[in-house]
């Protein structure tokens, strides 16, 4: 019978029986009964394991999926099962105490432990129980439920995220849950509603009432939708929204799910905080009753399903998995109908064979979901009979999400090995719980190792690790491991497979755990061995040098070589030997060794004369071997060793340009392995050093010959230079006196003519008044009126070139006084734009007597002053002003004004015929006049001096003046002067 055929009451009753079956109450009987048929069915239904047992630990029920987990039989149980054979040893004292606990009316839940099967393997559980009375009230035993963790560890291992799989019902709602009675007053609430309140669950059951959490307006609202309920048990649960006030006095907007509890007068509340998610109401009012029966509520999709595989009954989790209502589902259409064609076949032969018990049909496996609007999901399911039946039920996962994660994983595994195998640097992993360490290839390979001859172990490194560097390599790795540092970085030397070492950069960086402790350590290790050599070479070639530039004897500059080698490469026995070629023998000016002297080796010419050194100036090529190196222990050379033979040799020549002059050696006695090839480059680059020494003293000798010859012809040319000095000095003082006499002569002169000049310019003026007025109205014929006019023209010639001459006295003057220092500078704080101003007034005739040419002024607003003489600005300003309007026979003529960061920029542009570029350089010297001064008149021509006037007082200001121009397109001329930084004045 469907669940559509039952009444309300009926569906009630079970509703109650299967939360019995939940929750277990004390009221229920010891062992299980024949009559809970139902309660048998319901239970072998489940996906989880339900057991029950006596007070002595041995087992008296278990449902089909406890069975089935635990590898155990129906006639198993019948025989006897007892704790200690389904419960880890090292758990089983724990569990007893446990259960000792319960039997004593304290319960436990949500203890882990590890289970073993009847074939000896191990998996994670997590058990839930209560205690079991019998009619008189007294402990007989445990019943509860079993959760199997083994999905759950994996994903946690894999994913690290997911939560506790299999919890209790009303801990694993996923949303805040309460019970509470008819009086408000909360008897049970969830962690998830502790969280939602601010409040501790010990704090709130039995302490606090439902009201308490709800805003004062609201309250009688939720009494209505309270009382509305009682007595009224239905399939969907009561809901409305209120506003929950929690501990920190936050309000936030709540939906709350509320369900009778059958044959009780407690409701249960469920609640979702939708503070966030208003918008989605709509949604949330068609979400499930949330507190239904157990079929209705467990979690997941359920279904059940007869043997011609039609859907009998679903839940609500299967309408969403399966993307459509019950309506079209129950009793229409048949578990094939959703599964995927390639899985079809395979899911048909387990149908068929599960009748017949055969043991290699799985109870549960996954297949591809596939819904009517044809979306793949894929789902892991659960299939069990229910007794005395041929209906199977069914429940279903949904694992999309977890498959796909899988596979990000598995592709991300993947990756993360290419670039293990592809990476030129070593990778390194440290699980600092296991000690286990990942060395890649490369790592083993910088080495010198196969994969197999390097151990993953932590000591393979700290093994390999140079001795000296040891300790803060260590406390560098350390600084990580305490959480100090979430990254490090360190440069040490690792021994090589062959016995030497090479140099590692290591980087690495630590992961933290659920708990927040650093369990793994993971980074890279680059070979720098060539860089460090190479700094090790130029760190040499410095030092060096800079002895070379301190040390002024020669044998303090050797020993300074000798510690510069000894402290790279530890050269306690080191010499350097000299070719005196005149004399055929080997020298050793210099030589530290702790076992020999070292003496002139005479006749080096002679092939017959045996020495290493020997060897190395007549083939001018390093020579290197050691007795750990068969290739380089040539016998040869060994043999022609004098003195105590060294087990590693290593000397280099010493060269000018092409020429061989010498060499220098390095030797160990002991330890063949004290000096290798990297060595070679370093012991060449300080022998270029020594070369350049010599080199250098050679020079010193030769210049200091030239010294000698030298001071002779200086103590000669040193007589000429006084004699000479000493008629310049007298000539220099010949020049002083005769400038100042031309200043003199100027200033004289200049002062002598303005007084007759002042004359003849005013008797000239007069002249022509008085003849205008008297003389020419008694002219009556033409020839006398232009003799009269020519007369008056002459006058007026004489007029306009005293003014010339005038214009050209005074700019002679002030040059002058420039020139010899006597000017007289009125400084005083200015307002450039007054000065521009005044300049522009002043010559407002001469642009009135030519209208074709307009004067323009474009100034800002606001300008730094300046510290400058006004007459001197001006007068810069009109000169440059009266050139341009002189020039310009049509068109504009602008000064502008603009201030920069620290100066101001003065600028008068025109529109006139401009200048050549040829002459642009010469216009600012004395007496430059423009060949373009050629087409003006005679009365505008100028002096020469005016722009040489501007330079002159630019200059002493500090500032700059030039030129820009473009023949027939006008002229742009500039000049700066400093400002006074901090004060503003108007330019309005």
């Amino acid at each position: 019978m469907s669940d559509h055929d039952r009444s309300k009451e009926e569906l009630a009753i079970e509703l109650a029986s299967l939360r019995a079956c939940l929750e277990l109450p004390q009221s229920m009987p010891a062992q299980l009964h024949p009559s809970d048929e139902t309660y048998k069915q319901v239970l072998d239904a489940l996906p989880q394991m339900v057991y029950e047992m006596d007070e002595n630990g041995q087992f008296i029920y278990a449902n089909t999926e406890a069975l089935r987990s635990f590898n155990y039989s129906h006639k198993d149980f019948l025989n006897g099962v007892n704790l200690a054979q389904i419960v880890d040893p090292k758990d089983l004292e724990r569990a007893k105490d446990n259960m000792e606990k319960a039997l004593s009316g304290n319960g436990y839940q949500g203890e882990e432990y590890t289970g073993i099967r009847k074939d000896g393997s191990r998996f994670p559980l997590k058990v839930y129980s209560q205690t079991v009375y019998n009619k008189a009230g007294a402990p007989v035993g445990i019943r509860g439920t079993v959760l199997d963790l083994s999905e759950v560890r994996q994903a946690e291992k894999a994913l690290k995220k997911s939560e506790t799989y299999y919890r209790t019902l009303f801990e694993n709602t996923g949303t805040a849950m309460a019970i509470f009675g008819e009086d408000s007053v909360i008897l049970s609430c969830n962690s998830q509603f502790a969280r939602l309140s601010g409040f501790a669950v010990a704090d709130v059951e039995k302490k606090m009432m439902w009201t308490q959490f709800v805003r004062a307006d609201e309250i009688d609202h939720v009494h209505r939708k309270h009382e509305s309920t009682r007595g009224q048990i239905s399939e969907k649960p009561h809901t409305y929204r209120c506003t929950f006030i929690p501990r920190t006095g936050e309000e936030k907007l709540i939906q709350v799910f509320m369900q009778l509890i059958p044959e009780t007068r407690n409701r249960v509340c469920s609640l979702i905080d939708v503070t966030e998610v208003v918008r989605a109401e709509e949604a949330l009012k068609k979400s499930e009753a949330y507190y239904r029966t157990l079929f209705g509520n467990t979690g997941t999709a359920m279904i059940i399903f007869g043997e011609n595989g039609i859907i009998q009954s679903c839940n609500a989790h299967f309408e969403k998995l399966a993307g459509c209502p019950s309506t079209e589902i129950i009793g229409k259409m048949l578990l094939w109908d959703f599964v995927s064609p390639e899985d079809l076949d395979r899911m048909m032969m387990y149908h068929e064979r599960r009748p017949s018990e055969n043991r290699y049909t799985p109870q549960d496996y996954e297949f591809n979901f596939l819904t009517p609007d044809n979306k793949e999901k894929i789902v892991h399911v659960f299939i069990q009979y229910i007794p005395e039946s041929s209906d199977r039920a069914c429940s279903l996962i949904d694992i999309t999400d977890r498959k796909q994660i899988e596979q990000a994983l598995r592709k991300s595994e993947e990756r993360y090995q290419l670039v293990v195998q592809g990476a030129n640097d070593g990778i390194w992993d440290w699980n600092l719980e296991s000690n286990y360490v990942y060395y890649s290839p490369r790592y083993k390979a910088i080495l010198g190792y196969e994969d197999h001859e390097f151990s993953n172990t932590a000591e393979s490194w700290t093994d390999h690790v140079h001795p000296d560097d040891l300790a803060h390599t260590i406390a560098a790795n350390k600084e990580c491991i305490e959480g100090k540092k979430d990254k490090f970085e360190v440069e040490y030397r690792m021994r090589h497979k062959d016995g030497t070492y090479r140099w590692i950069h290591g980087r690495g960086t630590s992961t933290r755990n659920e708990q927040g402790d650093i369990y793994r350590l993971a980074g890279t290790h680059t070979d720098i061995t060539a860089r460090k050599l190479q700094e090790r070479t130029t760190n040499a070639r410095y030092a060096i040098a800079k002895a070379i530039e301190t040390s002024e004897a020669m044998h303090h500059l050797y020993a300074e070589i000798h510690g510069v080698l000894d402290r790279l490469i530890h050269a306690g026995n080191f010499f350097i030997a000299l070719l005196d070629e005149k004399n055929d023998r080997i020298t050793f000016p210099y030589f530290k060794d702790e076992k020999d002297e070292y003496r002139d080796i005479e006749n080096v010419s002679n092939p017959k004369t045996k020495s290493l050194i020997g060897h190395v100036l007549r083939s001018g090529e390093p020579i290197f071997f050691s007795n750990a190196s068969p290739e380089t222990a040539r016998p040869e050379l060994q043999a022609d060793t004098i003195g105590t033979p060294a087990a590693v040799w290593l000397g280099v020549p010493l060269r000018l340009k092409d020429k061989v002059v010498g060499a220098m050696a390095v030797q160990h006695y002991s330890d063949p392995y004290h000096y290798s090839d990297a060595d070679v480059s370093l012991m060449k680059a300080a022998a270029e050093q020594v070369a350049i020494v010599i080199e250098r003293k050679a020079n010193e000798e030769a210049l200091t010959r030239l010294n000698e010859e030298l001071e002779s012809k200086v103590e000669m040319r040193t007589a000429e230079l006084l004699e000479n000095t000493a008629q310049l000095e007298a000539a220099n003082r010949r020049l002083t006196e005769l400038d100042e006499i031309k200043s003199a002569l100027v200033s004289s002169v200049s002062h002598e003519l303005r007084t007759p000049l002042t004359s003849i310019r005013g008797f000239a003026k007069l002249t022509g008044k008085d003849f205008v007025k008297f003389f020419t109205p008694l002219s009556h014929s033409q020839l006398l009126k232009e003799k009269g006019e020519r007369i008056v023209k002459n006058l007026e010639i004489i007029e306009s070139e005293g003014v010339r001459l005038t214009r050209l006295i005074n700019d002679f003057l002030d040059i002058n006084r420039i020139e010899s220092g006597k000017v007289i500078w009125n400084d005083t704080l200015l307002n450039p734009c007054e000065v521009i101003r005044n300049a522009s007034s002043a010559l407002v005739g001469a642009f009135a007597a030519k209208p074709e040419v307009a004067l323009f002024t474009n100034m800002p607003t606001k300008v730094s002053p300046i510290n400058a003489d006004p007459d001197k600005i001006q007068q810069v300003i009109i000169n440059l002003l009266n050139n341009a309007c002189k020039f310009t026979l049509e068109g504009t003529v602008t000064v502008s004004l603009l201030e920069k960061t620290d100066h101001l920029l003065i600028s008068v542009s025109d529109t006139g015929i401009g200048i050549p570029e040829d002459e642009q350089k010469h216009i600012f010297e004395k007496f430059h006049k423009s060949r373009a001064g050629d087409t003006i008149s005679i009365k505008d021509k100028g002096t020469g001096l005016g722009l040489a006037i501007c330079r002159e007082i630019v200059t002493h200001y500090k500032g700059k003046i030039w030129v820009e121009s473009i023949p027939g397109k006008g002229s742009h001329f500039h000049f700066t002067i400093p400002t006074i930084s901090g004060t503003e004045t108007s330019c309005l």
